[in-house]
């Protein structure tokens, strides 16, 4: 199982992205790794001819109001930006998929994932809120147009060296458990 890991670039009022900040930081053989512009449709259009239907997909966004790594449980059949993604785009309350239900669920068991990464430290949770912006459509899309094991992970606005050591640990943890744990939809 190839796994392949995707990250934004800095949009909006931020210079950075703690998502792309910690793609880029990560040392890994095993892991495809792509930055994905923060615009709509691009983003996923950029993703979709790397997808195969054996990869794990692992979808990196940053969440600058958190202050705890989540991993999504779902993405929304909405788009409604507060702000314009980089290439302009203002999008309104507006379904990404007119045939699709509210909600698409992750096929992983992110709980038993969430339970294991947490054994030693508590250092994520389980969020149902991807959000109506960039990272929920690109999830939607995934989720919508592919069998693949795929996950949306929230990045809180990190900004120390500390942090991105903390999140490079994470994501070694969770890489390390899907390499062990092949079939954990």
């Amino acid at each position: 199982m190839q796994i392949i890991m995707t990250a934004f670039e800095p949009f909006g009022e931020f210079k950075n992205n703690s998502s792309y900040e910690g793609l880029n930081n990560l040392v890994s053989n095993n892991v495809t790794k792509i930055v994905l512009p923060v615009a709509y449709p691009d983003a996923y259009l950029k993703l979709k001819p790397f997808i195969k239907d054996d990869n794990f997909i692992i979808l990196l966004g940053m969440a600058a109001n958190r202050k705890m790594i989540s991993i999504e449980e779902r993405a929304k059949n909405i788009l409604s930006f507060r702000i314009p993604d980089n290439n302009g785009n203002m999008i309104n309350n507006q379904p990404i998929d007119i045939n699709q239900k509210e909600y698409l669920y992750s096929k992983v068991d992110i709980d038993s994932l969430i339970k294991k990464i947490n054994q030693s430290q508590e250092s994520c949770y389980k969020s149902s809120d991807a959000g109506e912006y960039i990272c929920n459509y690109l999830y939607f899309e995934v989720l919508n147009n592919h069998s693949n094991h795929c996950i949306f992970i929230h990045i809180p606005n990190y900004q120390t060296v500390d942090e991105y050591n903390y999140l490079n640990d994470f994501l070694i943890k969770l890489i390390n458990y899907i390499n062990e744990n092949k079939k954990i939809a």
